[in-house]
C-alpha cells in the first residue's frame, strides 16, 4: 500500500508538469520558420513575435542564401508583410534593409503592385524609391515592426500566421513573384513527451484507484 501511495505522487508530480508546461510553450516569445515551400523560391522565412499583453514586435528575417530567381531580374524585394492576429490596431516599421525611412507600411495584404487589397490583421510594407529596394544578396534580410492588437488575439502558437514577400527587379515593375504562406507548426518533441507524460499520469492514477478497489 505504501509503495502505491508513492508511485502515485511520484505520477502526480508527473502529471502536473506534463499538464502545467504545455500553456507556457504558447506565450508570446514565439519564433517558426518557413522553407521548401511552394512559392519560397529558394529563401527560407522566420517570424519571430515577442511581447506581452496587447504591444508586440514583429521580426521578419528573410535568408535569400539558397534563393532562385523565378523571374529574369528579379533580384530585388520590394513588398514585405505578415499577419499573427486578425486584427491590428496600430503598427510601426522600425527596421529594414536601407533604413526604414524608405518603406511605408499600411495594413493590407502584398498583390502584384506591392501592398493592396483588405486589412484583416495584415501588416505590409512597401519601397516608396527604387534606393529603398532590399537587394537579394545571399544572405538575411530583417524587418522589424512594432504592432498593438487587442488582448488575447494573438494566434496561439502562431499557427495560422501569415507572412508574404514580392520580389521585383530594379525598376519595380515585376509581376508574379510573390511569395505568399501561412505557418502551420509540428509539435515539438519536448512538447509531445510532456503530453506523453501528462497522459501516462492520467492513466497510472486510474490504476492505483483500480488496485484499492
Amino acid at each position: 500500500m505504501q509503495m502505491q501511495k508513492i508511485f502515485g505522487v511520484v505520477l502526480g508530480m508527473f502529471l502536473a508538469m506534463g499538464l502545467t508546461v504545455l500553456p507556457a510553450q504558447a506565450l508570446i516569445d514565439e519564433s517558426i520558420k518557413i522553407e521548401n515551400c511552394a512559392s519560397c523560391f529558394g529563401s527560407i522565412y522566420e517570424l519571430g513575435i515577442a511581447g506581452s499583453g496587447t504591444s508586440y514586435t514583429a521580426t521578419l528575417t528573410i535568408d535569400t542564401s539558397g534563393y532562385v530567381a523565378p523571374k529574369a531580374g528579379a533580384d530585388f524585394i520590394s513588398a514585405v508583410n505578415f499577419k499573427v492576429s486578425n486584427d491590428v490596431l496600430t503598427y510601426n516599421l522600425t527596421s529594414a534593409p536601407g533604413g526604414f525611412a524608405g518603406w511605408a507600411t499600411t495594413e493590407t495584404n502584398i498583390s502584384n503592385g506591392g501592398c493592396a487589397g483588405g486589412g484583416q490583421g495584415f501588416v505590409c510594407s512597401q519601397d516608396i524609391a527604387p534606393v529603398s529596394l532590399a537587394p537579394v544578396s545571399n544572405g538575411e534580410l530583417n524587418w522589424v515592426w512594432a504592432f498593438t492588437i487587442p488582448e488575447g488575439s494573438l494566434f496561439p502558437d502562431l499557427l495560422g500566421a501569415h507572412i508574404g514577400a514580392k520580389y521585383n527587379n530594379a525598376a519595380g515593375t515585376l509581376n508574379g513573384a510573390i511569395t505568399s504562406e501561412e505557418f502551420t507548426r509540428v509539435p515539438e518533441p519536448s512538447i509531445l513527451l510532456l503530453l506523453g507524460t501528462g497522459l501516462l499520469g492520467v492513466g497510472g492514477f486510474a490504476w492505483v484507484r483500480n488496485r484499492r478497489n
